[in-house]
């Protein structure tokens, strides 16, 4: 009976030990802290995030008050992060900077950085199966464009700006594509104010885009043909002032020229003084 009450006794503490992937919590790494984060860490570098995010949860029931269980923390959100649950991932770094606004991981900016990475992950992603990102749900891919602007307005010297700056470019010109996609759907549909707000939109919400000039020829042209030459002119007089070797700048001189002419023949118009 003795025996049987051991056996027992040693199976719930190896069932308390035990991790997937073939691996167990060691002994003593249960009784250290710094042990345990440290086995977590190895599951976690071996691609077994569930078996990690199980340590860093003994973790922080055996040692709350540890150094450990608040670096935990943050690793349970990665491990989140590593399995694609990037909702999860993103309301844990978020959490996290909230409970604790002066750890350096937050004013790093390192949370800030990964809550904009999972909502970048949640948009549209390029695989060819799907329908082009310009056509879908971009809702996550706007919240990782505002995420990682702020971010290079907050934190202008963190180590993590360079990886920033690479997902806001790629959030930005997704963004700006899909106001093409709009545009081109309203110019097909002779839709003119349509295609006037989205290219103004372009130019008012991402001035720094390398398709700005393209976007603003557009505009001018579109200003033209809905009877408005005189934005066109100053439009076009700025796109060969700011790119003047960009291919757009020819194209506006000849706008500019058209544009012209309309003001001058509607200043010339029978009963109709100079606007």
């Amino acid at each position: 009976m003795v025996r049987l009450s051991a056996l027992i006794g040693w199976i719930v503490f190896l069932a308390g030990c035990t991790v997937s992937g073939g691996g167990t919590i060691p002994s003593a790494a249960l009784k250290d802290p710094k042990k345990l984060y440290a086995h977590g860490e190895r599951r976690l570098k071996k691609d077994y995030p569930e078996d990690a995010r199980m340590v860093f949860q003994r973790l922080r029931t055996l040692f709350p008050l540890s150094q450990y269980a608040l670096m935990a923390e943050l690793k349970i959100a990665e491990t989140h992060r590593k399995e694609g649950n990037f909702i999860t991932a993103a309301t844990a770094y978020r959490d996290f900077e909230k409970d604790h606004p002066t750890h350096e991981a937050v004013t790093s900016g390192l949370t800030t950085w990964w809550i904009g990475y999972c909502n970048f992950r949640l948009g549209p992603g390029d695989f060819f199966l799907f329908p082009p990102a310009e056509q879908r749900d971009l809702m996550h891919t706007r919240a990782a464009y505002m995420i990682f602007q702020m971010f290079m307005s907050r934190y202008p010297d963190s180590p993590h700006l360079a990886r920033v700056k690479k997902y806001y470019t790629r959030s930005r010109e997704m963004l700006v594509k899909h106001e093409f996609y709009a545009a081109n759907f309203y110019a097909q549909k002779k839709k003119l104010k349509g295609v006037r707000n989205r290219m103004e939109f372009i130019l008012t919400e991402f001035p720094d885009s390398p398709r700005v000039p393209e976007a603003a020829v557009i505009l001018s042209r579109a200003y033209i043909k809905l009877g408005e030459p005189q934005k066109a002119v100053d439009l076009c007089n700025k796109i060969i002032v700011h790119y003047p070797k960009r291919p757009q700048a020819a194209e506006a001189a000849r706008i500019l020229a058209e544009a012209t002419r309309k003001l001058s023949a509607r200043t010339k118009a029978p009963g109709r003084g100079p606007q």
